[in-house]
């Protein structure tokens, strides 16, 4: 079945900064990998490592939000918590399921629209440095990723929980 994204928001600070988002690109989780190629083997194989890459979110703004743009480029460690709500479809029943991401990373600035005389023109801007990340699909907990203490779950399973056990964590 299809699940089409209805609408959605943003929030930051408390302040819901829905009417000026206009884009939004949620990374997916994505193993670290490395090539293997054994003695005489011709075939090479992709296998996953134990660590995700870095992932990022791009936001783009309609307008010239000042508070938006206050939060860009603040010093190393200052972090902000960004909540992005949306309202899918489902298509099976004509219902609507709550698909909630929690970021928590830097905000900075990434580019600016040109400015021209009677046209909307806005701001886009990244969130790096992630130290926190998870997605619900309607209660449902599909990835959270956590810098420290490290955190995998995969839809419902912690997939770091023997590793962090044997280093005691």
């Amino acid at each position: 079945m299809r699940h089409i994204l209805q609408g959605f928001t943003m929030f930051m600070d408390g302040l819901d900064f829905g009417i000026d988002t206009e884009e939004v690109e949620l990374p997916l989780p994505t193993p670290v990998t490395q090539e293997y190629r054994g003695g005489g083997q011709d075939l090479g194989i992709t296998l996953p490592m134990s660590a995700i890459e870095a992932i990022q979110i791009t936001v783009k703004m309609a307008g010239h939000n000042p508070d938006i743009m206050a939060v860009m480029a603040q010093a190393p460690g200052v972090t902000r918590r960004v909540t992005f709500r949306g309202g899918v479809m489902r298509e099976q029943d004509g219902g609507i399921a709550a698909h909630v991401c929690i970021v928590e990373g830097a905000i900075n600035g990434s580019s600016r629209d040109r400015w021209q005389r009677g046209e909307k023109s806005g701001v886009e801007f990244v969130m790096n440095g992630v130290k926190y990340f998870r997605y619900e699909a309607d209660t449902r907990i599909i990835h959270e990723l956590q810098v420290w203490p490290p955190v995998r779950m995969i839809n419902g399973v912690n997939q770091l929980a023997a590793l962090n056990q044997a280093l005691g964590y």
